[in-house]
Formats: C-alpha cells, structure tokens, sequence
C-alpha cells in the first residue's frame, strides 16, 4: 500500500508545527533505511511512505498528490481537541469542520473534498497542542508524541490511534 503523508502546520508557533516535524522523521528514518543504518522494521516502508513538508498551505501539493496516487493519504496536524497536550487521535471527516485546526490558508475541510476524487482514503491525524505561541520549540509532550506518530505511520499502524469521539 503506497501512502503519502501530508505535514501541515507552521513551525514557528511551536507546537502547531508538529505536522512537519512528523514528516522529517519519517524522511529522517527513510533517509537510514536507503543507508542501510535503518532498523529491519523499516526495510519494506522505502518505496510505500512518501512524507511531504506542506507548511501552511496543503492546497499547493495536491499536482504531487496525484503524481504519486497513493492508495491512503495520511495528515498529520495540530488540531484544538480539548485533550491533554500531547494527545493524537484520528479526526473522522464528521468533526473537521466544527474543530480549530492550526493555521492553514484554505479550511481542511475543504483541501479533502478536492483531494477525495484523487484518493479515497483520507486520514488525518490530530495532535493536541499545548501552546501555539510564536516559538520555534515543540512542547516536550507534543515532541514525543510526534515521535510515536511518525513510527506508527512508518510501520503501517494507524489502526492503533483512536477515532475522536463525536
């Protein structure tokens, strides 16, 4: 299953840019597995994950999105949830709309309506910031979590993250 990973945030309002920080540790564990430095479990991901930093503006990649026709597209944000910071949870398409996401220059709402006819299998996956002052630092809880995001990604285990509630 080929999927491709959107980061989407701005990374300098600290945690609102742990979308892209997800997405430079996938590059940096593909980087080690084409080096052969990788660990065994990251062998089959090489060709499967394609991580794409998007910034704040996600609407300008969906020519790279089509180019690789993914069979799932996986975006990994900052979204206000009310949970403890640090918290990541599957936002089902229902509850996008009615959420505070961070900073983007079109609603995400409407980049997967587009997206939808490019692939079917749309998941985003939202991290609860703990601050989104301007700062280039992520919160520690929020870093570790990206760090267990980014692997459950890479070893194709998004079944394990739980669906927000709606």
């Amino acid at each position: 299953m080929k999927e491709v990973v959107l980061g989407i945030g701005n990374t300098l309002k600290s945690d609102d840019g742990i979308g892209i920080y997800i997405v430079e540790r996938i590059d940096k564990y593909l980087e080690e597995v084409r080096r052969g430095a990788g660990q065994a479990k990251f062998i089959g991901a090489r060709r499967k994950v394609i991580a794409i930093n998007c910034g704040t503006t996600p609407e300008n990649y969906t020519s790279i999105i089509r180019r690789h026709n993914p069979d799932r597209l996986i975006l990994v944000d900052a979204a206000e949830m009310g949970l403890t910071p640090g918290s990541y949870r599957i936002i089902p398409p229902e509850k996008i709309e009615v959420m505070h996401l961070s900073t983007h220059s079109m609603a995400l709402s409407f980049l997967i309506l587009y997206i939808s006819d490019l692939c079917k299998d749309i998941v985003l996956v939202g991290i609860q910031p703990e601050k989104m002052d301007f700062g280039t630092e992520l919160s520690s809880a929020v870093r570790r979590s990206g760090d267990r995001v980014a692997n459950l990604i890479i070893e194709k285990r998004l079944n394990e993250i739980i669906t927000l509630g709606i």
